[in-house]
């Protein structure tokens, strides 16, 4: 067999090069110059260092850097508290002083309008933070087997890896100090090898813990399961993986084991029992600023009707209840909607009605769509409220809040109701995740 020559191509060493941070974007990344004057993005610094870098990605749009050492180091970096910080990548922003976090945040936000939406936000009308260590009341940790033991953690930034942890600085106390006694508990089951995550939600009464498993729990490992709830006071449940009768395919069922009725979240002085399962605000200090600026800043009064579209558990829902004429709360997810209609009967309400339904699927020949509303209110997912914002602009009620935890999902629902008469009234900044990228904003519109 002949052998052919191949000359090997040439590598180019990637050079390393200063560069001064002047700012930090959205993203928490560090809006820097190097010497030329070029503008680079890079991830770790803070304004007013200086770092030799490493060019990531190189085009037209956007130059990415990474650090290979900082030079000159602010005094105002915080020490790092963390020793999984750089293999969990969940608090990115840990290093910088919240204020000056919240303060790019705001920048940002006000960036992003004038680029997306040619429209000048202004000032910020409210900020609201909290602690940025023990804020986090829900989670979700993944599980592995290791060597025959079933191991708990968070997933790593960008990657399966998992990271243990004995204690995480976010996570509450009560979390915390419950993760082991989970660990040996799930490591006690012969369903071990089907787990699949198990979830934490600390609330109001008792914390209650979900785990998910990929196929029907044994009687054993359920009364395991539920003894362990009993002995330790939590409201425990299973999501196990079912297969239908007549046809074969499988679905989700989760079933509370114990202490059900101890599960619930106060929000304006209403008791809002959940599922381990439910979504709930993750920051209970911010969640209840959040809520409390928007039923103010709404003007509800006892003429109002509102309708509160993704309503999840009724977080605003309930509390506009105690202030408006009638209010309707409608959101996707079936077991969310069943819980809401018993807490409004749990909370004295009978001026509120809960629908069922796809908000990004055909709903507007539902009755509920017909009818005419003051105030409405929108908080859906990151993806945002694309074909919900499409029927506003039809309907046109006289003020609409929008709550967003994705300023560019929220900016390009924003640009549709400025094209047909709103204007911005006010705006407020929650930063609900200290240490990250992530905030959570409230648009304030009215018709012009």
């Amino acid at each position: 067999m002949v052998s052919f020559y191949k000359p090997q191509k040439k590598i180019d060493k990637v050079k390393a090069f200063e560069v001064k941070c002047q700012d930090i974007d959205l993203q928490g990344r560090g809006v820097c110059k190097d010497e030329k004057n070029k503008t680079w993005f890079v991830e770790g610094i803070m304004t007013g260092e200086v770092a030799r870098v490493q060019v990531k990605n190189k085009n037209d749009k956007v130059q990415t850097a990474s650090i290979t050492k900082i030079i000159k180091e602010s005094d105002k970096r915080k020490k790092c508290d963390c020793p999984v910080l750089d293999t969990c990548g969940g608090c990115k922003l840990e290093y910088i002083p919240t204020d000056m976090v919240i303060e790019a945040k705001v920048k940002g936000i006000q960036k992003l309008f004038k680029k997306l939406c040619n429209y000048d936000l202004g000032e910020v009308s409210f900020i609201a933070k909290s602690n940025d260590i023990a804020y986090r009341r829900a989670c979700r940790l993944s599980t592995r087997n290791d060597h025959k033991k079933i191991i708990l953690g968070f997933r790593s930034e960008k990657s399966h890896d998992l990271v243990t942890f004995d204690s995480c600085k976010v996570l509450t106390s009560r979390i915390n100090d419950a993760i082991e006694s989970v660990r040996k508990l799930i490591n006690s089951l012969a369903c071990k090898k089907k787990l699949g995550h198990v979830e934490f939600l600390d609330s109001d009464g008792s914390l209650g813990i979900l785990i998910r498993v990929g196929e029907r729990v044994l009687d054993k490992d359920r009364e395991i399961i539920k003894n362990f709830g009993l002995e330790n006071d939590f409201t425990i449940s299973i999501a196990q993986t079912l297969e239908h009768e007549i046809d074969g395919s499988t679905y989700i069922k989760e079933e509370v084991l114990c202490n059900e009725e101890k599960l619930f979240i106060n929000v304006d002085d209403n008791c809002i029992r959940c599922l381990p399962s439910s979504f709930v605000q993750i920051n209970k200090e911010v969640n209840d600023a959040l809520v409390s600026f928007v039923v103010k800043e709404s003007l509800v009064n006892k003429e109002s009707t509102v309708l509160d579209m993704f309503c999840g558990l009724g977080n605003f829902t309930l509390a506009f209840a105690k202030r408006a004429k009638h209010v309707v709360g409608v959101d996707i997810v079936t077991s969310m909607i069943d819980i809401s209609i018993e807490n409004a009967k749990r909370n004295n309400l009978d001026n509120v009605q809960f629908v069922n339904t796809d908000l990004e699927d055909t709903f507007e020949n539902q009755i509920f769509a017909k009818q005419k509303y003051d105030i409405v209110v929108m908080d859906p997912g990151r993806s945002g409220a694309k074909r919900a914002t499409h029927f506003l602009t039809q309907m046109k009620p006289e003020k609409i809040v929008l709550i967003s935890c994705n300023p560019n999902a929220g900016a390009r629902d924003i640009v549709e109701l400025l094209k047909v008469g709103y204007k911005i009234d006010k705006w407020a900044l929650f930063d609900m995740f200290p240490r990250t990228t992530h905030e959570e904003t409230v648009i304030l519109l009215s018709k012009v």
